[in-house]
C-alpha cells in the first residue's frame, strides 16, 4: 500500500473514532435519564416510591417505601393533575427533587408512568426498579401528608413537554413517553393545555 493511501486511511479512522467519541460524549439515552434498576442493594440514600394502591403500600411495602399510587396524579378517566399540584404532591412525601428516587408497581406500565411524571417534574434522578415481584414487602409504606412538608424545587422539564389540545391522557402515554426518550433525550410529552 501507498504511503499516502496509509496516511489518508488513518486519518479517515481517526476522524471516525473521534466522530463517535464526540456522539456518545452528546448523545443521552433514557437508560442514563429513566435507568431500569435491577439490585435491591440500593444505597441508603435511594428513595423507594411504591406506585401501586395506596392502601396495600402501607401495609406491607419496602420498608419506609413511599405510598403514591398512580392515581394521585392521574384520574381513571385520564384527567392529569396540573404540574403546580402534582409538584406540591411530591413535597408533601417530603421530596425536594434532589433524592434519587426508585419507582416500582406490580404493573410496568403502572411504574413507567409514575417515573415519566416524576421525571417531567424535576425529579433529579429518577430509576425504575425490575423484578418488582422481588420487592421485599415486610415493612410498611409511608403515606403523604395533608400539607407540603418541604418545597419541591427541581426544575420542571419544560424542554420535554408540550401543551396538548385535549386534556385527557392514559398511563399507556406516560409510560410510552420513557421508551421514547430511550430513543430521543429530546422526546416531547403532551401535557393538557393549561396544565403547565
Amino acid at each position: 500500500m501507498k504511503t499516502g493511501s496509509c496516511h489518508l486511511l488513518a486519518t479517515v479512522v481517526i476522524t471516525l473514532i473521534a466522530g463517535l467519541a464526540f456522539v456518545k460524549s452528546h448523545t443521552i439515552l433514557a437508560d442514563d435519564l429513566i435507568p431500569t434498576v435491577s439490585s435491591l442493594n440500593a444505597t441508603a440514600e435511594v428513595v423507594f416510591v411504591d406506585a401501586g394502591a395506596v392502601a396495600a403500600c402501607l401495609k406491607a411495602a419496602r420498608a419506609g417505601a413511599l405510598c403514591l399510587s398512580l392515581d394521585r396524579v392521574l384520574n381513571p378517566s385520564g384527567r392529569l393533575a396540573n404540574m403546580r399540584d402534582v409538584r406540591w404532591l411530591l413535597g408533601s412525601y417530603g421530596l425536594t427533587g434532589d433524592e434519587q428516587v426508585v419507582i416500582y408497581a406490580d404493573d410496568e406500565k403502572t411504574r413507567d408512568a409514575m417515573a415519566a411524571v416524576f421525571y417531567l417534574a424535576g425529579q433529579d434522578r429518577v430509576g425504575r426498579l425490575i423484578n418488582s415481584a422481588q420487592v421485599d414487602l415486610t415493612g410498611k409504606g409511608v403515606a403523604g401528608a395533608l400539607s407540603r412538608r418541604v418545597l419541591f424545587v427541581g426544575n420542571v422539564r419544560l424542554e420535554n413537554l408540550q401543551p396538548a389540545p385535549f386534556g385527557r391522557v392514559s398511563s399507556a402515554q406516560l409510560a410510552e413517553f420513557v421508551s421514547h426518550l430511550n430513543r430521543d433525550p429530546g422526546a416531547l410529552f403532551m401535557w393538557p393545555v393549561g396544565y403547565l
